[in-house]
């Protein structure tokens, strides 16, 4: 999710010059907010100098990826091992085959596993158990979690993927949820509720309380929807074309709510009290912002211009996400 999403920047940042846009500038931050944000570089494991941040429960845990960046191709992370960090400090690494992509307030994560493909959830102290499956799954993994315990992932079937939920309130059981056919399905996140966003083929899609899935609402030609996060049902994301891209905001049934133009790249995060966190280009720099109402109430410019953001608390008081090899959060004061 990171690397696609960091290359979707880029390719954005193409977009924008071929297309003489107008970048988000001072002009458009319709208030300046009190914040002054302080940085907390999160730990690495000794022996180790980079990290990426997958998942988060916005607060407190946060997992990810640690290892050494290769200096020469193939460019990444070498020997990569899932990470569990609380309050920015490593507590946990967890064994080679396992990874992690999300995590809830109780130290829960979730994942899979690169030996069976079997779907895994991964206590605080290193507990792995596997989710239950089907016969004729190939293979399974776990991809969101939220604080309810309620988990949501993808198996596979041939060649098909199905969403598949590993619901709290039914320990031991899982629901197939009907989509539309699809090669490729991805899973970006869950709110308290239930609600799971996502993509196919043909674009975003929510599910409902029902497990019914939407479709989420486009603009422009052949432009799909593309959903970061959901909080109590409101979805944010972009809609991207060939031609064009922006911010965008969705209701619970996928419709749209609104779109941010004028150099807005893309929506991933959503505060408490409805604070839109994303990347914008401000004076022709892409990077985080904060919207509110459709406006940008705090163009971050006290933090790096490296941070990605990934994630904002309920009290919007903390960001977190990745910045330039260093998991970190920003603390309002």
């Amino acid at each position: 999710m990171f690397n696609r999403r960091n290359a979707s920047v880029l390719a954005v940042a193409a977009v924008t010059t071929a297309l003489g846009l107008v970048p988000v500038g001072t002009a458009q931050a319709a208030t300046q907010a009190a914040c002054v944000w302080q940085k907390t570089a999160w730990q690495l494991p000794t022996g180790t100098n980079d990290g990426v941040l997958y998942g988060t429960d916005g607060s407190r845990y946060g997992v990810g990826l640690t290892g050494t960046m290769s200096t020469s191709f193939p460019y990444g992370i070498k020997n990569g091992l899932g990470t569990l960090w609380d309050n920015g400090k490593v507590v946990l690494r967890l064994p080679s085959g396992t990874n992690v992509s999300d995590v809830n307030s109780a130290g829960l994560m979730v994942g899979g596993t690169t030996t069976n493909g079997k779907a895994v959830k991964v206590t605080a102290t290193g507990t792995t158990t596997a989710l239950p499956s089907h016969s004729t799954w190939n293979s399974a993994t776990a991809k969101v979690i939220n604080n309810a315990g309620d988990i949501a992932g993808i198996a596979g079937i041939g060649t098909k993927n199905i969403l598949v939920v590993w619901p709290a309130s039914a320990p031991g059981t899982y629901r197939e949820l009907p989509l539309p056919a699809t090669n490729n399905l991805t899973v970006t996140d869950i709110d308290e509720q239930g609600r799971i966003v996502g993509e196919t083929d043909s674009g975003g899609f929510v599910t409902d309380l029902n497990g019914q899935w939407h479709t989420l609402a486009a603009q422009g030609t052949n432009g799909k929807g593309s959903p970061n996060a959901i909080r109590d049902g409101r979805i944010v994301g972009s809609i991207n074309s060939d031609t064009s891209y922006s911010e965008a905001e969705w209701d619970a049934q996928g419709a749209l709510v609104r779109t941010i133009t004028n150099g807005a790249i893309e929506a991933r995060a959503i505060g408490g009290n409805g604070t839109v966190g994303g990347l914008a280009f401000v004076n022709s720099v892409s990077r985080s912002v904060l919207w509110s109402n459709g406006v940008v109430s705090d163009p971050l410019s006290t933090t790096s211009q490296y941070f990605q953001i990934t994630a904002i608390s309920t009290d919007e008081k903390k960001i977190t996400g990745n910045d330039a090899g260093y998991p970190s959060s920003y603390t309002c004061s």
